[in-house]
């Protein structure tokens, strides 16, 4: 689900506690328990990462994240570096971690490979390595608080890949407790809880209400967490809100983990998607977290220090550290007006609101997207595809979709973009849509991107995409790579906060007078605060 570096190799690290700051700035209101995790020297080292690499730097005691480190509660690292990694450098780690009072976190796979079910995916192991992994790092000094299982739910019930057990949540949860049984012996007083897919399937979201009930009575002791991987498309943003309140009546800790998605393409660019979902999660939606998690299982961000610097995990992290802000948005007519406040209710003056549309079709509102991946071996040739309401992977996936699409490109390595017409799609949730262009050749083994400036208004987010087919020579198909037609938000223009933290914008008229899905304004903080967003539909 995530395409993580660790994927069959294990994953690294988690923030922990908020707490009493020590930036100088107030604690927030509501302190959640930071984890902080990153991609580790195993990892690093097999997908050929290692250059800018400063994974160890984290456990020197003179390392660059003084105010990160003091706040952080729990440290993840996981399996491959757990069971592969250096003993010196693990017992570095642990030694550290223990002079920092910050909790040791293991996220690995719980559940074993067995007669019914063989599935090669992350979140099975072969049978015996839960207990050689918890085993060497008991003998090498560590004091392991937690286990994180990675994603037993979502791989053993909704995993759709050649090898799917498609199992239910009674068999998942009795396949998972004798692992569960074999960690409490080697760490009695462990905690164990889940990390699980949150995306736009909403039955899949009631699926896993149910998976936290099955592990409660298989093991006979509740998830201590659950940890959500979110998708970061707006369906999958509003399933926390449901998911976070279901998890609050079991009394287990509902945790995000904050990172960029999968469409960073920088450090930049991953800090700034991290900060600005922390932002959404918690000042949009409202919600206040147990748990607050920076992790990535990409090759960005490249560097973990220092936390004074843009660009590096824990400067994500410092930045949730600052004081929350607040900020409302109100639609008036031809008018967008709003007021922007911290904590304790105080304006921020002089504050820069940048405003969008949600859900403008016009060409004006297009954003650009794109895939990049390498044309299957035995691909021919490329068609354009659009498609809605089509060829879906899930029954309750279709819905209204307009769209305009402007000029898709397709490229292979440092060649010429082949350019397609403009299109446009305007199908209500009844209607379809499944056209393709005519072929054209492609090299097999080549490195592609496909790109689309997209303008899209859906009222389901599986309904549509457009994108790749490869075919072979006799015109079957190979392999399809999409972008799905999500709704986009596109940028208005900006305004400041007067004295008293309110501000206003007036909408153009052409934009007043189109039929869309809401308007946003977001904040991104500065040196002593935190962003915030706001939604008005």
């Amino acid at each position: 689900m995530r395409g993580r570096a660790w994927r069959e190799m294990g994953r690294g690290l988690a923030l922990a506690t908020l707490g009493a700051m020590t930036l100088g700035l107030s604690p927030p209101a509501h302190a959640a328990d930071v984890w902080l995790a990153a991609v580790d020297p195993v990892v690093r080292a097999a997908h050929k990462w290692d250059a800018g690499a400063d994974y160890m730097d984290l456990f020197r005691p003179d390392a660059a994240w003084p105010n990160v480190a003091k706040q952080t509660r729990v440290f993840k690292i996981g399996p491959g570096f757990a069971s592969q990694g250096r003993e010196e450098d693990l017992k570095q780690v642990f030694a550290e971690l223990q002079r920092r009072h910050i909790a040791l976190a293991l996220e690995i796979g719980m559940l074993s490979v067995s007669e019914h079910c063989h599935e090669k995916t992350e979140a099975y192991g072969e049978p015996g390595l839960v207990e050689r992994v918890l085993s060497r790092i008991k003998r090498l000094g560590g004091d392991l608080a937690y286990i994180a299982m990675d994603e037993p739910f979502y791989y053993g019930h909704q995993y759709a890949g050649p090898d799917a057990c498609k199992l239910s949540a009674t068999q998942l949860a009795q396949d998972v407790a004798p692992n569960v049984a074999v960690a409490k012996r080697i760490f009695p007083g462990i905690r164990i809880g889940d990390v699980e897919v949150v995306y736009d399937a909403g039955d899949f979201l009631d699926a896993t209400k149910g998976w936290v009930d099955a592990y409660a009575k298989a093991t006979g002791d509740r998830l201590a967490f659950l940890h959500a991987d979110e998708s970061w498309s707006p369906q999958a943003t509003q399933h926390l809100v449901s998911l976070a309140g279901f998890l609050k009546s079991r009394q287990v800790r509902f945790g995000v983990i904050y990172n960029a998605g999968p469409a960073a393409s920088g450090d930049t660019q991953w800090t700034q998607a991290a900060i600005r979902h922390a932002d959404q999660v918690e000042t949009e939606l409202g919600l206040r977290p147990d748990d607050a998690l920076f992790q990535t299982w990409e090759p960005f961000p490249s560097r973990l220090l220092p936390e004074s610097a843009s660009g590096t995990l824990t400067s994500v992290a410092l930045h949730y550290l600052k004081p929350r802000t607040r900020l409302s948005l109100r639609r008036d007519g031809v008018r967008l007006s709003g007021r922007l406040v911290d904590e304790q209710g105080i304006p921020v003056a002089h504050a820069t609101i940048a405003l969008g549309s949600i859900g403008d079709v016009d060409t004006a509102a297009m954003v650009r997207q794109s895939i990049t991946g390498k044309v299957p071996a035995n691909a021919s040739a490329g068609v354009l595809a659009l498609r809605a309401n089509r060829e879906l992977n899930c029954t309750a996936c279709t819905g209204a979709v307009a769209a305009s699409i402007g000029e898709p490109g397709y490229r292979e390595g440092g060649g010429p973009q082949r350019l397609f017409p403009p299109a446009r799609i305007d199908v209500a949730a009844a209607q379809g849509l499944a056209t393709n262009s005519s072929r054209f050749p492609v090299t097999a083994g080549a490195t592609f991107d496909f790109e689309a400036r997209l303008a899209v208004r859906t009222l389901a987010e599986r309904a549509a995409s457009a994108g790749i087919i490869f075919v072979d020579t006799a015109g079957h198909e190979v392999q399809r790579r999409m972008i799905r037609l999500v709704t986009t938000e596109a940028p208005l223009g900006s305004a400041t906060t007067a004295a008293d933290g309110s501000f206003a914008f007036a909408l153009p008229p052409a934009v007043a007078s189109r039929a869309l899905q809401g308007f946003s304004a977001s904040y991104d903080g500065n040196d002593h605060v935190r962003g915030a967003r706001a939604v008005v539909r």
